[in-house]
């Protein structure tokens, strides 16, 4: 067992997490997972940069008690923890389903029995004029496919400072006619 004494004199009395992680010799990630997780009692301010400040003496019992309880200490098996044997070290990412993307689809015309109030309720609680982020809320399309619509003519719309504004009634109209024409 080592005597990390020797740490209060070297350093102030509060440190960052970039000090903190130097002197456990972890990673970052490993650092921040510890402070979120409360294994290390921390002041959390909030802010952006230089969010943590850990009390020195914590650093030194962390480092004793992870000498004495290392499988306290570890992490999850995504995290490839040098703890953990080989085989569960790994982290194997699970195949990925074809319909990842269905939760956020609109029904198609065949699914619902009158499919232009079924698009009216999907878009009652937004405004009248949509930002393309609220319509990729709602439809699952992306940012440029719907400024696509907008460039074709297909929605009116009013651009301000490179952020188009969809008028609510036009791209509910798009969609039940393209969905007429499939």
């Amino acid at each position: 067992m080592s005597d990390y004494s020797f740490l209060i004199n070297r350093y102030p009395e509060f440190v960052t997490k970039n000090q903190f992680y130097r002197i456990c010799h972890i990673s970052k990630n490993t650092a921040l997972y510890y402070l979120r997780n409360g294994f290390i009692p921390c002041i959390d301010s909030g802010k952006k940069t230089r969010r943590y400040k850990i009390a020195i003496k914590d650093i030194v019992f962390f480092l004793q008690d992870r000498d004495e309880n290392p499988e306290k200490y570890y992490l999850p098996n995504h995290y490839n923890n040098p703890f953990l044997p080989r085989e569960i070290r790994h982290y194997k990412a699970k195949p990925r389903s074809d319909n990842r993307f269905a939760h956020c689809k609109l029904k198609g015309i065949n699914e619902v029995r009158d499919y232009l109030q079924y698009l009216e309720l999907q878009f009652a609680d937004y405004p009248d004029m949509l930002t393309t982020k609220q319509i990729q809320q709602i439809t699952g399309h992306s940012p440029t496919v719907i400024s696509l619509w907008c460039k074709s003519g297909k929605i009116k719309y009013i651009k301000q400072y490179n952020i188009y504004f969809l008028q609510k009634k036009s791209v509910i109209t798009y969609l039940f006619n393209r969905e007429l024409q499939q």
